[in-house]
């Protein structure tokens, strides 16, 4: 099987020892590693490091990407670089803090057949914290067991990031004018945005943004697979993730029963407060 995997890096060097071997060991026929234009030297020479180690290095190809000021959210147009440079239509895209295992080929082999446009994984993080061990245990639970026997009654989906696209499918559900104009949701919630963008924006992150568009034509999987496990700290302890997340399911009209429960057993109380702001606003519009 033929494909690419994408993973767009900033600064993560002290990841790239542990999580680069693991991409090569699931057999691509190209790792493409998108950075900042300038590529800063140390990072170079850590892929490059590793590469070699691996026997990889003829595989291996670094995509510097500028900064556009047409693009809102810089991290979605270096993925969606690395998407475009890519000599394979069955891509794996991966973020650089995990290390990811064979179940991704499970992923692989689905999509671009029976309209299948994205397959997703689940990830794995270790605990840090009571509350991580408390939060870890919950979504594993959830994910591996509930979710697994209630999603053929009820269409249960996640997503988690780690996932498998068609690329033919991407570049014709996914406008990139529509994606340019998408915020980083982080910057948006801390108010980094200058004029320009609009005040009742409702950003959400830019895999969640490409997954929402794919579904308009195509479908989406959802696997009960752990196909990475995560090397850094949970994205849902970050006050203004929880927030953004609370607003999006808002959006697309989950009960308030199910987000007490989400809040309740994830100790999410941020989630909350955007789920509850996002339902006045629109029950007040």
């Amino acid at each position: 099987m033929n494909f690419s995997i994408v993973v767009p890096v900033k600064d993560e060097v002290d990841f790239i020892p542990r999580t680069l071997p693991s991409y090569y060991n699931v057999n691509p026929r190209e790792v493409i590693v998108c950075t900042d234009k300038p590529l800063p030297r140390k990072l170079h020479q850590v892929i490059q490091k590793v590469a070699v180690a691996c026997d990889a290095l003829d595989i291996t190809r670094i995509v510097e990407v500028e900064r556009d000021p047409e693009w809102n959210f810089h991290q979605a147009h270096v993925r969606r670089t690395g998407f475009k440079k890519a000599k394979y239509d069955r891509i794996l895209t991966v973020d650089i803090d995990l290390a990811i295992n064979r179940n991704v080929l499970k992923a692989l082999k689905l999509i671009g057949t029976n309209n299948v446009g994205l397959a997703s994984c689940i990830i794995l993080r270790y605990p840090k914290s009571l509350v991580d061990l408390w939060r870890i245990g919950t979504i594993t639970f959830l994910r591996k067991i509930v979710h697994g026997m209630l999603a053929p009654f009820m269409g249960i989906t996640m997503f988690t990031g780690l996932y498998a696209l068609w690329k033919p499918y991407w570049l014709d559900s996914e406008p990139e004018e529509k994606i340019k104009k998408h915020v980083n949701p982080k910057q948006f919630l801390r108010g980094e945005y200058a004029r320009g963008v609009p005040t009742d924006v409702n950003p959400t992150g830019e895999d969640t943004h490409l997954r929402d568009c794919m579904l308009e034509k195509h479908r989406c999987i959802y696997l009960h697979d752990f196909g990475a496990i995560g090397l850094r700290g949970l994205y849902e302890d970050d006050p203004c993730v929880q927030y953004m997340t609370g607003q999006y399911f808002a959006r697309r009209g989950r009960s308030l029963l199910v987000s007490l429960g989400r809040a309740f057993f994830r100790v999410q109380s941020d989630y909350l407060r955007g789920f509850l702001h996002q339902r006045n606003k629109q029950s007040s519009s």
